[in-house]
């Protein structure tokens, strides 16, 4: 007696599933790859300031934060979208 599932019998599920995926990984690579551009270029850009601060000092200490919780929130609201298209089309299981 087996109790695998066939693979197409949730077709749906595991379609939902892989976008999830896809949009975490996709999102914290982006911000792994900003906190890296940022590190990597703090020195070239601090001979230029903003706000009487060397720019590279300011983009570490506040531009990164800002763009973490800006892709947070458009993550969430991605997310709401899959979610939503999903219980649009079928039952969730």
């Amino acid at each position: 007696m087996t109790t695998e599932i066939p693979a197409g019998d949730h077709a749906g599920r595991d379609r939902h599933q892989l976008r999830t995926l896809i949009l975490a990984g996709a999102t914290l690579l982006a911000v792994l790859f900003a906190v890296i551009l940022a590190v990597v270029n703090a020195v070239s850009l601090n001979q230029y300031w903003f706000l009487h601060f060397p720019l590279g000092f300011y983009l570490l200490a506040q531009g990164v934060v800002i763009f973490i919780v800006v892709a947070g929130f458009w993550y969430v609201r991605t997310q709401e979208r899959i979610d939503r298209t999903r219980s649009e089309n079928e039952d969730i299981e």
